[in-house]
């Protein structure tokens, strides 16, 4: 059954029922109880959606179910899917809520970091637009007039003329080749789209950290649950959240069977950091995989996050650069033909 209310949870909605949910049934709630104690501090709509979950909880739908019809992030309703046949459900929400904190909190952090200069660059944008349409046409009247001009100048006016244009041409084509991109994206395998994303320079760091991340955590909290190895990739050819995984499951199961080590097929394997294999290998030496993989996942979301802090300290200083060039430009396209003229004087 699909709810009919679809507003939307927030992350930070997912991330605190989650958290809550999480702490009242390690204290011993019951889960239908510990949902109907937190209906009563929502709002209207968030108490029906609840109503709506419960219902479907007494009718016999698992959580996981519960959750997606819910929409809420897939991360969580992969955390849940595996929880739920073989693993901690307590653990797994709140787990997720982590993650989904974590997640808001570095969508915060670019919002933050974008938005005054993006807000300086749109106004500047407007700026050029309104100086194209209202000051350029001045100039160009009282330089003709005073036979008094600049080829630089000229150049500049024209540079500035067009880039309003240029903006809205990037802009466009940016927004054709994302529409292209999910539209093409449903014809090639899990695998393909994989190759691609991993052969654009600067992303490739961040998907190989993204995947061995999500491998790392799976299959911690998997082998956690009391599962072999070969029964956790079993298990991770089921969920239906992240296609890639599932195939790399077959393809690893398959290679099990085969009687290669799961170090050497992660070594051969190219969409995982290198450490990934090393850290199996040192796991299983210890007998200790588990927690080595939870540890090792911990140190790559830290690792993923100082690396978006510093994409966007580079992001920053090239916005305000961007600024200051146009400013010039907008400055000399009005002073060079005038300092042309009192040099002529």
């Amino acid at each position: 059954m699909i709810f009919k209310e679809k507003t939307k949870w927030s992350l930070h909605e997912q991330a605190e029922l989650l958290r809550q949910l999480g702490g009242l049934l390690e204290k011993g709630y019951a889960l239908l109880h510990a949902l109907e104690f937190l209906q009563l501090y929502m709002h209207e709509k968030r108490k029906q959606q609840l109503e709506h979950a419960i219902q479907e909880l007494k009718t016999g739908s698992s959580l996981y179910v519960v959750f997606r019809n819910l929409q809420f992030h897939s991360d969580l309703l992969g955390y849940m899917f595996y929880a739920e046949l073989h693993g901690d459900v307590v653990f797994a929400l709140q787990q997720g809520g982590k993650i989904l904190e974590r997640k808001q909190g570095h969508i915060k952090k670019i919002k933050k970091s974008l938005q005054y200069p993006l807000m300086l660059l749109l106004f500047l944008l407007a700026m050029v637009w309104a100086f194209n349409g209202v000051l350029v046409p001045q100039f160009s009247l009282l330089y003709s007039s005073m036979q008094s001009s600049s080829p630089l100048s000229d150049y500049i006016f024209m540079v500035l003329h067009l880039l309003p244009y240029v903006c809205l041409g990037c802009v466009g084509l940016g927004g054709l080749g994302v529409v292209g991109y999910f539209i093409c994206i449903r014809k090639v395998t899990p695998r393909r789209r994989m190759d691609i994303w991993l052969a654009i320079p600067g992303i490739k760091d961040f998907v190989m950290s993204f995947n061995s991340y999500y491998f790392a955590v799976q299959i911690s909290s998997l082998l956690q649950g009391g599962l072999s190895v070969r029964e956790a990739f079993i298990l991770m050819e089921k969920q239906p959240h992240y296609l890639f995984f599932q195939c790399e499951a077959k393809v690893m199961t398959k290679m099990l069977a085969e009687g290669e080590t799961l170090e050497r097929i992660l070594m051969q394997r190219s969409y995982y950091e290198p450490e990934l294999a090393y850290i199996v290998s040192h796991g299983q030496a210890n007998a200790n995989l588990a927690e080595e993989l939870g540890a090792y996942s911990e140190l790559v979301i830290e690792k993923l996050e100082n690396r978006l802090h510093r994409f966007m300290m580079i992001i920053q200083p090239m916005l305000f650069c961007c600024i200051g060039i146009i400013v010039a430009l907008m400055y000399l396209a009005m002073m060079l033909p005038m300092f042309q003229m009192m040099n002529s004087l």
